[in-house]
């Protein structure tokens, strides 16, 4: 019993979600809003 404890769990915990955690919102945060906030805030400071 103490030979075999969980030697299958500690081999495969969780490599799917390790391997893609989030690429896809780490390429993209917020470029857009971040583009379109800076010029039209500082365009028009007092209209």
């Amino acid at each position: 019993e103490e030979e075999k404890p969980k030697p299958i769990e500690e081999e495969k915990p969780k490599p799917v979600e390790q391997e893609q955690p989030k690429p896809v919102e780490e390429e993209k945060p917020k470029p857009v809003q971040e583009e379109k906030r800076e010029p039209m805030e500082e365009e028009k400071p007092k209209p």
